[in-house]
């Protein structure tokens, strides 16, 4: 825009083309200054520093996402502690307020269904839940009439304890550390291979043993019935 009064300042002043081309220069020196975009991270949140600006329609456009995130599933026990965090993989103006919400029993993200919990002050961005109960937890950020993005987790609560689970862990990892240190009966597996190669070499010889005595028998009754053949032709 600041081209454009240029252009309408230098009116009668100077050649048209000359206050075009100079507001060209100043258009493109501007641009050569701005920062590159960063693209739009999946799935969800309204992500105001990848809005990029299209010649084409002549308009700002952002990134087409949902601004509430898929429900993420957590597991835990009704005495373990956990700690939800409401960070995103984007970059988001500072000052951002964060509100922390929760539906009992309910897998949900309509927000009509939540309460609002309070807070840790020193660190908003982060929830701390001890004795956890089975629901949905929400948190936003942003203001109510604009936010930017909200995440939700769904507590899977299991009625055991931490302790048990770790004993039970324990026993499990005792059994397949049993069972690496068992022996394995031994198999004579190599002389195994020599006793049979052997056994086939030893058949191999007694064959080729009974082909040549073979032999040797056809050969002497050929010549037995050849001398008997040639003596009854002298007597005739």
């Amino acid at each position: 825009m600041d081209a454009m009064y240029s252009i309408e300042d230098q009116r009668g002043k100077k050649p048209l083309n000359k206050s075009l081309q100079e507001a060209v220069n100043t258009i493109w020196a501007k641009l050569s200054q701005l920062e590159k975009v960063p693209a739009c991270i999946p799935p969800c949140g309204f992500q105001p520093a990848a809005r990029v600006f299209q010649c084409a329609t002549c308009r700002f456009v952002d990134c087409q996402f949902a601004l509430d995130c898929p429900v993420q599933d957590l597991w835990t026990y009704t005495d373990e502690t956990i700690v939800l965090r409401c960070n995103v993989p984007f970059h988001i103006p500072a000052g951002l307020p964060v509100t922390w919400m929760f539906a009992p029993n309910l897998r949900t993200r309509d927000m009509a269904l939540f309460k609002e919990l309070k807070g840790n002050p020193e660190n908003p961005f982060s929830l701390t839940i001890e004795e956890p109960a089975p629901g949905t937890v929400a948190c936003r950020l942003g203001e109510h009439s604009k936010p930017v993005v909200r995440k939700f987790f769904y507590l899977n609560v299991s009625e055991g304890s931490v302790e048990e689970e770790k004993e039970l862990q324990a026993a499990f990892s005792a059994v397949l550390h049993w069972d690496d240190k068992t022996p394995l009966p031994h198999v004579p597996t190599m002389g195994l291979a020599v006793g049979l190669g052997s056994m086939a070499f030893i058949l191999l010889l007694m064959a080729s043993w009974q082909c040549l005595c073979v032999r040797q028998t056809c050969r002497r009754h050929g010549q037995k019935g050849a001398q008997e053949d040639s003596r009854s032709l002298d007597s005739l």
